[in-house]
């Protein structure tokens, strides 16, 4: 399988869910609940494997390859994927689908023919793309970096895609929770056992952050409200700038970045009245990542962050505590105007600071950036507060000047200085004096400022 294609299979940063789920045709409704006994194969399996996939099995998320075969050393396919996403998110599947949007997936394939209902619902909620715009490649194999992947964007981390070998961050992460596929490398074909054993734990981690119960449990509606209108802040080099405390990665991060924004989920009772929720969000993809990335924090909220101007859809899954789950869409566009404060306001318009007294020198030392309680507004709606602004002043610059200074009469009037980092220094006579912030895009405020001091 070439680079292209374990990229393809997982559609890179776009591909998001936790992975626990049934890998093969549906037993008859009438059949028994098996148990690992009822398996040949499993007969010299650990005691430990074997108590996770009875558990698996009662719980209905694994079955059996045939009545007396587990298939513990068979390797997992793109097919079988495709019904794992859709189990897992409970995705609607209509079963009476029988014609492949993909030209190489049949209905008369006895191998993969059953698994079309699944592909074209994985697809059209933006899990999973075909290997080509035209085909699927049903049977190929899923390899460990490709498990460990889908399943560390289930639990809501961030994956890097750009070391060598493409999957490094992605074996790296896994590893760390334990549910990377052991003593296999990522490029391996993962397995049958892989999956029960790295999908086991990622149910643990994944059960450890459902969100609570809210009330009522069947809401009337559930809806994404909102304007997704964001900046191409990666491609342009803008996060490649960030300085001090927030990094590139930061920046970079949906999760992390005050460039990002919260896809605002909005939930009414039968009768319109809306109601309080805590994040609902259990997977969030985009269809294309390399416009919009997305991110889902452990507390259920989705984001996304703008990389290069286009338009992407986002599809959510969310679920309100044990009710059923719904599938949710939203268009995000990412444009090529820059990132600008399109306004700027002052909590504190009139701020009181002292002044400390050293060898009959005065002196006073504050932030401006938190004694004026600043807020900045870009122009994509996005609010940064106090040293929020100084933290992303790449993209803002703001700056401060100092006018009207004042001091008590008689005696030469002090100096007032801010320092790009926001800080405030007056040395001498100085009672009061006027500061501005301004940003780049010339928009400014003004507070007054009076020293005291205890002479």
């Amino acid at each position: 399988m070439t680079l292209n294609k374990k990229l393809t299979l997982i559609s890179t940063t776009a591909m998001a869910f936790s992975l626990f789920a049934s890998l093969t045709l549906v037993q008859p409704a009438s059949a028994a609940v098996k148990t690992s006994a009822d398996f040949t194969d499993l007969a010299g399996s650990n005691a430990a494997l074997k108590t996770k996939i009875d558990r698996m099995i009662a719980d209905g998320i694994f079955e059996g390859v045939s009545g007396t075969t587990f298939g513990i050393s068979q390797n997992m396919t793109r097919a079988q994927f495709a019904k794992v996403a859709t189990k897992i998110y409970n995705i609607p599947v209509d079963l009476s689908i029988n014609v492949s949007s993909f030209t190489d997936v049949h209905a008369d394939d006895a191998a993969n023919g059953w698994a079309i209902p699944y592909i074209e619902a994985a697809k059209k909620a933006g899990l999973i793309d075909g290997v080509t715009a035209t085909t699927f490649q049903p049977g190929e194999s899923v390899t460990a970096a490709q498990l460990d992947t889908v399943l560390l964007k289930g639990l809501g981390k961030t994956v890097a895609m750009t070391g060598s070998p493409w999957y490094t961050d992605a074996v790296k992460q896994a590893t760390a929770l334990g549910i990377h596929p052991t003593s296999k490398t990522g490029d391996q074909a993962a397995t049958r056992e892989d999956l029960v054993l790295s999908s086991y734990g990622a149910q643990e981690a994944f059960n450890a952050q459902k969100p609570p119960v809210v009330t009522p449990s069947n809401p009337g509606n559930v809806s994404v409200v909102g304007d997704y209108h964001l900046a191409g802040v990666i491609d342009s080099g803008l996060t490649s700038s960030a300085t001090g405390t927030i990094t590139k990665t930061i920046a970079e991060d949906p999760t992390l970045s005050k460039f990002a924004k919260e896809i605002k989920i909005k939930v009414t009772s039968s009768s319109g009245e809306e109601i309080a929720i805590p994040g609902i969000v259990q997977s969030v993809v985009a269809t294309d990542s390399s416009i919009a990335k997305v991110g889902l924090t452990s507390d259920h909220r989705a984001y996304v962050l703008g990389n290069k101007p286009g338009t992407t859809d986002v599809s959510l899954i969310v679920q309100i505590g044990n009710g059923e789950a719904k599938q949710l869409h939203v268009s995000v566009t990412v444009e090529s105007t820059s990132v600008s404060v399109k306004t700027l306001t002052a909590g504190e318009t009139s701020i009181t600071e002292p002044m400390d007294v050293s060898d009959i020198v005065y002196k006073a030392n504050f932030n401006a950036y938190t004694a004026m309680d600043l807020t900045a507004t870009d122009n994509y709606g996005n609010k940064y507060e106090d040293l929020d602004i100084r933290n992303y002043n790449f993209a803002l610059g703001t700056l401060f000047i100092t006018n009207d200074i004042r001091g008590e009469a008689g005696s030469t009037v002090g100096t007032v200085s801010v320092d790009p980092d926001g800080t405030v220094k007056v040395t001498g006579n100085v009672t009061s004096f006027e500061l501005t912030a301004v940003s780049a895009s010339g928009v400014k405020v003004t507070s007054y400022v009076t020293l005291t001091t205890s002479r």
